[in-house]
């Protein structure tokens, strides 16, 4: 039996992303996101423990920036067995505010998804 680590609610959600890393510049996509981290679908994924910056672009409010490091990567896609390619990333050093918007966006995101009408789209 495995035990899940995460505590924090994980929602799923695809939100371009632009990472700055030391390798340069990745334009990417969250797959899902909490409070504490991501996974972002990349073709070419950034090896653990690298150092990153992360500018997630959720709807409707302006880009927010958050210091991140990977947790671990997968480069390869499978279809069979529905992954993608990409990073999980662990947030880090995060201001107050960005935490802040962070959590009211997960929360206003986790609320719509159990809304009733949510089905309904």
């Amino acid at each position: 039996m495995t035990t899940e680590r995460r505590t924090p609610t994980r929602v799923r959600v695809k939100w371009p992303v632009v990472i700055i890393a030391d390798k340069g510049v990745i334009v990417a996509e969250t797959r899902d996101i909490s409070s504490e981290g991501a996974f972002i679908s990349c073709d070419l994924p950034l090896s653990p423990k690298e150092k990153l910056t992360v500018f997630i672009m959720a709807p409707n409010r302006r880009p927010f920036e958050l210091p991140a490091e990977v947790a671990w990567s997968n480069r390869h896609e499978s279809k069979p067995l529905n992954t993608s390619a990409g990073m999980g990333v662990r947030f880090t050093e995060v201001s107050g505010a960005s935490r802040q918007i962070l959590l009211n966006l997960i929360e206003h995101l986790y609320q719509t998804k159990l809304s009733p009408t949510s089905n309904l789209k």
